[in-house]
């Protein structure tokens, strides 16, 4: 998606003041799908949720397809931070945004009757698609919310800072290089072809802890746009304090080469190989490589959390990064 961004909308930029549970269930569903290696680091929780997914379930599995956009009207912006409102806002869709939400669907004749009206815009099956959103909600991800919570308010709390000290400029260019920024377009390598135009609407960031590479949720009703991204994940429950870092100055591409140089601006506060992978852009494999030359040049530390490899940097590689 390639946006052009207003002056009305960069004076209109901001930063969620929390999770969002109902970005979280969409990001989640996707995660749940996937098989390659951007989704490693869920494997634990995969296997324990495909274990006991409530009957409803599938439906919702449809809906949130890895291969495909998340449907606005299930990520309402009117109802963002709040389970119970986010879904008393999905139960008012008019049918015709419905209807236009789900327009990119595949047919699927296996849906249960009061979910085969849904594509149509009918808006009848909307109670009983908001109880499986409940539903899967308590089961898959109300247990690990705290974390949830923890790794999302660290990436905020990173990016705040971001803001403080460089504006909208240096938030946006944060973001790479899943998202790439040069003034007055953004462009985010996600799963919606085209170009959104400008309404002076503004845009939110949302970080998500599911999310495995950025989407765009176009503005509706009057709303923001909003850039869900993934949460920079950290290697603790507890959040450690978060210092802004620069996006790698040309000195340091020049000394480290542009991979390496993005990879360790990443690191600033941690992620795990497939994560890294993901926001790099290249294999796994790849990264590993990488990750092997800034540890032995002792600018990066690695550990392992049960089957994740978890990468951080060094007080040396904080200092390169500084400089």
């Amino acid at each position: 998606m390639r946006v052009e961004l207003s002056l009305q909308d960069l004076t209109r930029i901001g930063l969620a003041a929390a999770p969002d549970p109902l970005g979280e269930l969409a990001c989640s569903l996707q995660v749940l799908q996937r098989r390659d290696g951007a989704a490693a680091a869920f494997n634990r929780w995969r296997h324990r949720v495909w274990q006991g997914l409530p009957e409803s379930a599938p439906v919702l599995l449809w809906l949130c397809r890895p291969d495909a956009p998340i449907p606005e009207f299930l990520v309402p912006a009117a109802g963002r931070y709040e389970l119970e409102h986010g879904l008393a806002a999905v139960a008012k869709t008019d049918p015709l945004r419905l209807k236009t939400g789900l327009r990119h669907l595949p047919v699927n004749h296996d849906l249960p009757a009061w979910a085969s009206g849904l594509p149509d815009g009918d808006a009848a099956g909307l109670p009983r698609l908001v109880q499986a959103m409940r539903d899967y909600f308590e089961f898959a991800l109300a247990p690990g919310w705290d974390t949830v919570r923890a790794q999302v308010e660290a990436d905020l709390g990173m990016r705040a800072q971001l803001v403080v000290r460089g504006g909208a400029d240096a938030l946006l260019s944060s973001l790479r290089p899943m998202v790439r920024w040069l003034a007055p377009v953004l462009e985010a390598d996600d799963l919606v072809v085209g170009e959104w135009g400008s309404r002076g609407c503004g845009l939110v960031l949302l970080p998500t802890c599911f999310a495995t590479g950025p989407s765009i949720v176009p503005a509706a009703n009057g709303g923001p746009a909003r850039l869900l991204y993934p949460a920079v994940r950290q290697l603790t429950h507890t959040p450690p304090p978060c210092r802004p870092r620069r996006a790698p100055g040309h000195a340091l591409a020049d000394l480290l080469g542009p991979t390496r140089a993005a990879a360790l601006t990443i690191l600033a506060v941690g992620c795990s190989t497939s994560e890294l992978a993901a926001r790099l852009g290249v294999s796994p494999s790849a990264v590993s490589k990488h990750t092997t030359v800034l540890r032995e040049a002792g600018l990066i530390s690695t550990h392992r959390d049960r089957n994740t490899v978890l990468h951080s940097l060094t007080p040396l590689g904080s200092a390169l990064l500084d400089a």
